[in-house]
Protein backbone atom coordinates (compact mmCIF):
# COMPACT_ATOMS: atom_id res chain seq x y z
CA UNK A 1 0.00 0.00 0.00
CA UNK A 2 1.45 3.34 -1.07
CA UNK A 3 1.30 6.30 1.25
CA UNK A 4 2.09 9.92 0.75
CA UNK A 5 3.42 12.13 3.51
CA UNK A 6 3.09 15.88 3.37
CA UNK A 7 5.28 18.00 5.58
CA UNK A 8 5.12 21.76 5.90
CA UNK A 9 7.48 24.10 7.67
CA UNK A 10 7.47 27.77 8.43
CA UNK A 11 10.90 29.07 9.31
CA UNK A 12 10.59 32.28 11.29
CA UNK A 13 12.83 35.08 9.97
CA UNK A 14 14.50 32.70 7.51
CA UNK A 15 16.24 35.38 5.45
CA UNK A 16 17.86 37.11 8.37
CA UNK A 17 18.57 33.92 10.32
CA UNK A 18 19.80 31.64 7.53
CA UNK A 19 23.07 30.03 8.63
CA UNK A 20 25.67 31.39 6.22
CA UNK A 21 28.05 28.46 6.24
CA UNK A 22 25.26 25.94 5.74
CA UNK A 23 23.60 28.06 3.08
CA UNK A 24 26.87 28.45 1.17
CA UNK A 25 27.43 24.70 1.37
CA UNK A 26 23.90 24.14 0.06
CA UNK A 27 24.57 26.61 -2.76
CA UNK A 28 27.82 24.84 -3.67
CA UNK A 29 26.05 21.48 -3.73
CA UNK A 30 23.17 22.89 -5.78
CA UNK A 31 25.31 24.55 -8.44
CA UNK A 32 27.53 21.49 -8.64
CA UNK A 33 24.49 19.28 -9.32
CA UNK A 34 22.82 21.59 -11.83
CA UNK A 35 25.79 23.10 -13.63
CA UNK A 36 26.81 22.33 -17.18
CA UNK A 37 30.57 21.86 -17.54
CA UNK A 38 31.20 23.72 -14.27
CA UNK A 39 29.07 26.73 -15.25
CA UNK A 40 25.62 28.08 -14.57
CA UNK A 41 24.95 30.19 -17.63
CA UNK A 42 28.12 32.14 -18.29
CA UNK A 43 29.35 32.03 -14.67
CA UNK A 44 31.75 29.43 -13.29
CA UNK A 45 30.91 27.77 -10.00
CA UNK A 46 33.90 29.50 -8.42
CA UNK A 47 32.69 32.89 -9.64
CA UNK A 48 29.18 32.26 -8.28
CA UNK A 49 30.54 31.21 -4.89
CA UNK A 50 32.81 34.26 -4.68
CA UNK A 51 29.89 36.54 -5.56
CA UNK A 52 27.71 34.84 -2.93
CA UNK A 53 30.35 35.35 -0.22
CA UNK A 54 30.83 38.98 -1.30
CA UNK A 55 27.10 39.69 -1.11
CA UNK A 56 26.79 38.11 2.33
CA UNK A 57 30.01 39.59 3.74
CA UNK A 58 29.51 43.17 2.51
CA UNK A 59 25.91 43.82 3.50
CA UNK A 60 25.24 46.89 5.61
CA UNK A 61 22.04 48.55 6.79
CA UNK A 62 21.00 51.73 8.54
CA UNK A 63 19.03 51.77 11.77
CA UNK A 64 18.28 55.01 13.62
CA UNK A 65 20.86 56.89 11.54
CA UNK A 66 23.64 54.40 12.36
CA UNK A 67 25.29 52.00 9.92
CA UNK A 68 25.58 48.34 10.86
CA UNK A 69 27.24 45.40 9.16
CA UNK A 70 24.93 42.42 8.92
CA UNK A 71 26.78 39.47 10.41
CA UNK A 72 24.00 36.88 10.43
CA UNK A 73 21.72 35.77 7.65
CA UNK A 74 21.04 37.79 4.54
CA UNK A 75 19.38 41.07 3.75
CA UNK A 76 15.60 41.29 3.84
CA UNK A 77 14.25 42.21 0.44
CA UNK A 78 17.35 41.01 -1.37
CA UNK A 79 16.65 38.88 -4.43
CA UNK A 80 19.88 36.98 -3.72
CA UNK A 81 18.86 36.21 -0.13
CA UNK A 82 15.52 34.87 -1.36
CA UNK A 83 17.20 32.55 -3.87
CA UNK A 84 19.83 31.45 -1.35
CA UNK A 85 17.18 30.67 1.28
CA UNK A 86 15.16 28.69 -1.28
CA UNK A 87 18.22 26.68 -2.30
CA UNK A 88 19.14 26.04 1.34
CA UNK A 89 15.62 24.81 2.11
CA UNK A 90 15.55 22.72 -1.08
CA UNK A 91 18.79 20.97 -0.12
CA UNK A 92 17.47 20.31 3.40
CA UNK A 93 14.26 18.88 1.92
CA UNK A 94 16.28 16.56 -0.32
CA UNK A 95 18.09 15.20 2.73
CA UNK A 96 14.76 14.50 4.45
CA UNK A 97 13.34 12.85 1.34
CA UNK A 98 16.39 10.60 1.07
CA UNK A 99 15.70 9.30 4.58
CA UNK A 100 12.09 8.43 3.72
CA UNK A 101 13.00 5.50 1.46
Amino acid sequence: MATTKFITADVKDLYTMIPRTGALQALASFVDKYSKHGHIGSFSIDHLMRMARLILDKNYFVYQNKYYKQIRGGAMGSAFTQVLANIDMFEREQELIAHQH
